[in-house]
């Protein structure tokens, strides 16, 4: 057995090592042949195991090739160093769903991973790539997961797109934290992030959506809240897009939908309301909503963390009280005009 201590020289073995063990892992599925419609994740990544100790017989791997556990990153190692990470899709196309973007079941000193990918729709074939090479999106299931396209052209990878090396990100404390501003970076109006906890692993996000109506009085109300608090367009003339963002975060944060969202809020009628001693006839009946909640939107105000505030108001930091801001906003957001009485006097009222 030849032993080789030069890095260079060894990964230049190990791609030796990946490109043989594709002709012997093709060689294999074109002697099963239909059968291989039958075969899983777990009976490819065998083969591509077997077919790998083969190879590395008489090598500086030989002795050194270690299939891992079913959680663990990657799938298979060799001296410790080098990694291999196995998928494959019965589809004929060479791109499929990848692993978390955090790898907290990552391997200790692995430092080169390979992606070794098997098509084994249409034309069966299988190909090797630099792990970071083929990864050119992100993905949510129950958490952030890289997408895998092994025919990426080179610089159009998720970490080229960031601007960031995959072993800088890997390796940060929080990397949801940069990917989120990433994507944060890229929406658009009434867009939001599926996603934005930072602690997104841990978070049971449940998978059933739910009609607004089912939500408990107490939550609908608490959504309705935190909407004159994050959205004060809300409070602003008619518009087709005025109720846009509130539906996004009704669906992000609640898990819910609403058909008619903006009858929650007004039903497009008007009122009278009497504010102090002045009565203001015909105003949209909005602000009646508005002022029964008061006394929750105060609470949502001073409850609400300040990364949700600087976020949904587009800001980055808060230089002045949150109560302050906010007044400032929901005033210039007005759908009625009085010489004595604003938005904000409204909501006061609503708090005796």
């Amino acid at each position: 057995m030849i032993v080789v201590n030069d890095k260079n020289i060894l990964q230049e073995n190990f791609l030796r090592l990946l490109s043989e063990t594709k002709n012997q892992v093709l060689s294999e599925l074109k002697s099963i042949g239909k059968e291989t419609a039958k075969l899983g994740g777990e009976d490819f990544e065998l083969i591509v195991y077997h077919n790998c100790l083969k190879v590395a017989k008489g090598t500086e791997f030989e002795g050194h090739v270690k299939k891992k556990g079913p959680h663990a990153f990657p799938d298979i190692i060799a001296k410790k160093y080098f990694g291999i990470e196995v998928k494959m899709t019965i589809s004929d196309k060479w791109s499929s769903t990848g692993n978390s973007i955090l790898e907290t079941t990552r391997v200790d000193d692995v430092d080169r991973i390979y992606m070794f990918f098997g098509k084994l729709g249409g034309n069966i074939d299988v190909k090797f790539r630099s792990y970071q090479e083929c990864l050119y999106d992100i993905g949510v299931t129950h958490s952030p997961r890289y997408k895998i396209d092994m025919n990426l052209a080179n610089g159009k990878s998720i970490f080229s797109k960031m601007n960031v090396d995959y072993d800088i990100l890997r390796k940060e404390s929080n990397p949801i934290k940069r990917i989120k501003e990433y994507y944060k970076s890229l929406l658009q109006e009434g867009e939001e992030l599926w996603w934005i906890d930072s602690q997104i692993e841990e978070k049971t996000v449940n998978p059933i959506i739910k009609p607004f109506r089912k939500l408990s009085k107490e939550d609908q109300d608490k959504f309705l809240a935190e909407c004159f608090v994050l959205f004060p367009e809300i409070l602003g003339p008619v518009s087709n897009t005025k109720y846009e963002k509130a539906a996004t975060y009704l669906i992000t944060e609640y898990n819910a939908v609403h058909a008619s969202l903006r009858d929650s809020f007004s039903a497009g009628g008007k009122v009278d309301l009497q504010i102090n001693g002045i009565t203001m006839r015909q105003i949209p009946q909005v602000y009646e909503r508005f002022m029964s909640l008061a006394k929750l939107i105060q609470k949502t105000i001073t409850d609400i963390s300040e990364e949700k505030l600087l976020h949904y108001w587009n800001a980055k930091s808060l230089k002045v009280t949150r109560i302050e801001i906010w007044k400032k906003m929901i005033n210039s957001n007005t759908a009625f005009t009085h010489k004595k009485v604003k938005p904000f006097d409204i909501y006061t009222w609503g708090l005796r």
